[in-house]
């Protein structure tokens, strides 16, 4: 089966977006709800309008990814092996990664509320006590998971949805449907911020599109992109719309602006103004943002390069590591007195190298990158004499 080399790019892509996010999050005032500390000097509501839009479309996009993904490696079977396999790959870096390398982050965190003394005795109580806040980033790989589970008896009939895929536009608009309803009727009783509650199903509609996608793969990209500035201006505007919707509920009544945002308005008695056009609003965003950049790819990153086969090596650990140097290098960014932009900048490029160092050096070590998620070069065929 042939690779699509623009899906590769596509994710790539996706996950170095990650540490500029990741980053950014630790230079805005609500930072401190999510890593219980930012820095010293804050940036303005451009880096909250970015943190904003990649959020409305970034997750949703990788679980899509991982989802089309799926349907190429269940092209080699989808028995008890290949869950096993999975499971195996999945939870390997999940446990390996909170229990070593996830501590250092919480440690920064520690430190920065006063509430560590060494590491050593530190690292003894996050080992002894364990809390599920410990996962951290890898939230990702816990859901990545369940959905395989979930979605495994849509597996088995691999050749048969192939064979009953439907017109992309049809597909497509049914994916978003479900994705809308799920928005709406789920997202008014309970917050989600880490693919919990209402993104919990709406992220396994993502990732089963995904496999939907798969199915009729030539197709749908094609789709896509043929469509893909008509599909980038619906994002932009969907993006636009949604940003104004949220901008006047905050105007009328901050805590419920927030609860517009961040969803559970119901149980706390709230009542923002048009939830269900927000709701709805929120779903598209997502759904034409992901397209668009699938189209846009499909235009643009055709071209496999010689970098792509390391680079598709490396994401999975590249995910796995950046965190934990992200928090380590936020919390030493706020002990000093600097522009942010300044701090911003050399902290995104201290992570990139950083978290690629470390993947270079355990990629030297065989079978122990396993650990973050590494898997060994594809063997390069011996030319003819």
């Amino acid at each position: 089966m042939t690779r699509r080399v623009e899906l590769d790019w596509l994710r790539v892509l996706l996950f170095a977006l990650l540490v500029p996010f990741h980053v950014a999050i630790g230079f805005v005032d609500w930072g401190v709800n999510i890593y219980g500390f930012v820095n010293d000097h804050l940036a303005g509501n451009g880096m909250k309008f970015f943190i904003y839009w990649s959020h409305s479309w970034r997750l949703p996009s990788l679980f899509l990814i991982a989802g089309l993904g799926t349907w190429f490696l269940t092209g080699k079977g989808t028995g008890i092996r290949f869950i096993g396999l999975r499971l195996l790959r999945l939870l390997t870096p999940l446990v390996f990664a909170t229990a070593i390398l996830n501590v250092f982050g919480g440690y920064a965190i520690a430190l920065m509320n006063g509430d560590a003394a060494g590491l050593g005795s530190f690292w003894w109580k996050w080992l002894t006590e364990p809390d599920p806040r410990q996962v951290l980033h890898l939230w990702f790989l816990i859901s990545l998971a369940l959905y395989t589970l979930l979605c495994w008896p849509a597996f088995v009939f691999r050749k048969r949805l192939a064979e009953a895929a439907p017109q992309p536009r049809f597909l497509l608009a049914t994916l978003l449907i479900s994705s809308a309803a799920a928005v709406v009727l789920l997202k008014p009783y309970a917050p989600a911020l880490t693919g919990d509650n209402y993104q919990f199903v709406l992220y396994l509609i993502f990732f089963l599109g995904g496999y939907l996608i798969g199915a009729d793969h030539r197709r749908v990209l094609d789709w896509v992109r043929r469509y893909a500035w008509w599909l980038l201006g619906s994002a932009v505007a969907l993006f636009i719309v949604k940003a104004a919707l949220l901008a006047l509920a905050l105007i009328d009544d901050v805590d419920t602006g927030l609860a517009l945002a961040a969803g559970g308005w119901i149980p706390r008695g709230l009542h923002p103004p048009r939830t269900t056009v927000f709701s709805i609003v929120e779903a598209a965003t997502a759904w034409s943002w992901c397209l668009a950049a699938m189209g846009l790819a499909g235009r643009f990153l055709v071209s496999p390069g010689g970098i792509l086969p390391e680079l598709n090596r490396a994401v999975f650990p590249f995910y796995v590591l950046h965190f934990p140097l992200t928090l380590v290098g936020l919390s030493v960014a706020a002990k000093y007195p600097a522009p942010w932009g300044a701090e911003f900048i050399l902290l995104v490029i201290f992570v990139y190298a950083g978290t690629w160092a470390l993947w270079r050096l355990l990629d030297q070590l065989g079978p122990i990158a396993f650990l973050v998620g590494g898997k060994p070069r594809a063997p390069v065929a011996s030319k003819p004499n």
